[in-house]
């Protein structure tokens, strides 16, 4: 009964630590997620988060294990190996000759057979095969690592894009929101003028209109803002994504459109030899040539060293006619051992040693034809990114050229209602253009943070 009760209350005790263990872990999640919700992220933290949690870049991180494991795998080829074998047999009629193929009469007797046998083989020469298969391995461990840096350099302009994506709509915010506080101080001027009969009730019916169009206006960038939030907390893969937020000091990432481009073919120059998608195809060509040496390998002899020990032991039944003596004095008196070369040459194999060569030349072949085009591919990845950086730069001149015009010009026409030169209309007009303006000119600047960053991605 004391058994009973003590482990009765042992188990009570493991079933409260891994409750409380399982709360504490609980805990530190929701806590965890707590944390990366109230944090403000900037732009690095976002890419660093994103590259240790995005699915992608986790898979080829596996692949570059499990190429690691094969390239082992390759290099342990050259060890002996091992084996046991251990075999019970019962037979009928002479089982001695059916299990060891012996001459010998048993008169007929049934019984059975005990053999264990140890044997190992190493190989001495193969062709060069495991050699060349090393170096192949080799080569495929390097391709799948310069894709998980390419996976990494994805996600890094990904998210870079989705971050300044956010900026930009909420620039638009920003303007909007204050483009709605004039248009409500323009609707409390006109109500005082129409009251004082200075002007007529239609222009304060056109404030108020050009209010209501400013006010769905700032709705619509705070929704856009919100979106683009969103779409960044889905890139990182946050778990909690309700209080998101990022950075918005934007000091660091303000770009000049009088900024100088490096040329394209400087970029392409540097960055051949080092993009992961070039590097990936070069290390696919060197395993390719390998992999034609390992079938090569095929043509030549094998040579192994061999080595067996083993006995046997046999029971019959009828004792009284025949005596094989103790089942351990058997084991010891039967005991023997073998070692020596085993030669393979390849005569014929019904052309198949021949068909693999020269798949695994086409197969070099088509490793190149894919180098090939992946310098292609940079190349006209850097040029387009080039065109499309100066592009953008050409397009925020015009803008601030255009913004600053609008802003003179929206003054000089306040001047002239303030004076009653002009109308509300006209003035409406005015801050309308420059808000149109302002508008451009923030799209110009974030996209022109975008296409050099997307430049710079590729130096």
């Amino acid at each position: 009964m004391r058994y009973e009760t003590n482990r009765n209350y042992r188990n009570l005790m493991k079933r409260c630590m891994l409750v409380a263990v399982g709360l504490h872990l609980s805990t530190c999640i929701f806590q965890t997620s707590t944390c990366l919700a109230q944090q403000a992220w900037d732009m690095q933290q976002c890419i660093d988060y994103a590259i240790s949690h995005n699915i992608d870049v986790q898979k080829r991180a596996v692949e570059v294990s499990q190429r690691d494991i094969t390239l082992n795998t390759s290099k342990k080829a050259w060890l002996p190996d091992l084996n046991l074998k251990l075999q019970h047999l019962y037979g009928f009629e002479n089982p001695v000759s059916a299990s060891s193929g012996s001459n010998v009469s048993f008169n007929n007797a049934s019984g059975s057979v005990t053999q264990p046998v140890i044997n190992s083989t190493m190989p001495v020469f193969d062709g060069f095969k495991i050699k060349n298969q090393i170096q192949a391995d080799k080569f495929s461990l390097m391709s799948a690592t310069a894709d998980l840096e390419g996976a990494k350099k994805d996600i890094s302009i990904q998210v870079a894009s989705y971050y300044l994506q956010c900026l930009y709509y909420k620039g638009l915010a920003d303007v909007a929101r204050k483009q709605v506080e004039t248009s409500r101080e323009m609707v409390k001027r006109a109500a005082i003028q129409v009251e004082e009969g200075k002007r007529p009730l239609s222009e304060k019916a056109d404030a108020e209109a050009q209010l209501a169009t400013d006010e769905q206006t700032l709705v619509n960038d705070e929704g856009q803002y919100t979106l683009a939030l969103l779409t960044l907390a889905h890139a990182l893969n946050i778990p909690d994504i309700q209080d998101f937020r990022i950075v918005e000091d934007e000091r660091g990432l303000i770009s000049s459109a009088d900024s100088t481009l490096q040329m394209p073919q400087t970029i392409y120059d540097g960055s051949v030899n080092n993009w992961p998608a070039v590097m990936s195809a070069q290390a696919g060509v060197r395993q390719s040539d390998y992999l034609l040496k390992v079938n090569k390998g095929d043509f030549y002899p094998q040579v192994s060293l061999y080595g067996s020990i083993g006995t046997v032991s046999y029971t019959v039944f009828n004792r009284d006619k025949l005596n094989f003596g103790s089942f351990w004095h058997q084991f010891d008196s039967n005991r023997g051992e073998i070692i020596g070369l085993v030669l393979t040459y390849p005569i014929f194999n019904r052309f198949q040693t021949r068909n693999k060569v020269r798949k695994a030349s086409f197969d070099i072949i088509n490793k190149k034809l894919a180098l090939e085009d992946a310098k292609l591919k940079l190349r006209k990845d850097i040029e387009t990114a080039y065109q499309n950086a100066v592009l953008a730069q050409q397009k925020l001149k015009s803008s601030e050229k255009s913004c600053e015009a609008n802003r003179i010009s929206m003054e000089y026409e306040e001047i002239r209602y303030n004076e009653g030169r002009s109308s509300i209309f006209d003035l409406l007009q005015a801050r309308q253009k420059y808000f149109k303006a302002q508008q451009d000119a923030i799209q110009a600047k974030y996209e022109l943070l975008i296409r050099e960053r997307i430049l710079d991605y590729y130096k």
